[in-house]
């Protein structure tokens, strides 16, 4: 009987211990995704010069042009975001009505305060 309690004990431990670390991973994990997410493009830039450097072993100079070049990269894609922005939010619009039209009225409701809450959330995280 002392066996088996000891038993339980250690694995009771080793249970707990699981359970801690892998919450503590997705603390750091959620954490770094946010910094990454909220740290705009410079900060994404940067994580993707030092990914690279790390997985190609990049020397200084290749990093200072890899970055210039995931710059303007990054620049070019803004820019194009910006210019096709009207037509793909008139065609989310359209397909908001649509759905909307296959609604039910209480369900209509419920799907307008997603997308307001869904608006909300754009502004103050940003796109």
């Amino acid at each position: 009987m002392k066996n088996f309690k000891a038993v339980i004990g250690i694995v009771l431990i080793f249970v707990l211990g699981a359970a801690c670390g892998a919450i503590v991973t997705h603390m750091i994990h959620r954490n770094r995704m946010e910094s990454f997410i909220k740290g705009g493009p410079e900060a994404r830039e940067e994580v993707i010069v030092s990914r690279l450097t790390r997985k190609l072993d990049l020397d200084a100079q290749q990093q200072t042009q890899i970055r210039a070049i995931i710059h303007e990269n990054h620049l070019a894609i803004r820019q194009i975001r910006k210019e096709n922005h009207p037509g793909i939010q008139a065609i989310l619009d359209q397909g908001q009505v649509r759905i909307s039209a296959v609604l039910k009225p209480e369900q209509q409701e419920k799907f307008r305060l997603i997308l307001e809450e869904r608006k909300k959330r754009r502004h103050t995280e940003g796109p």
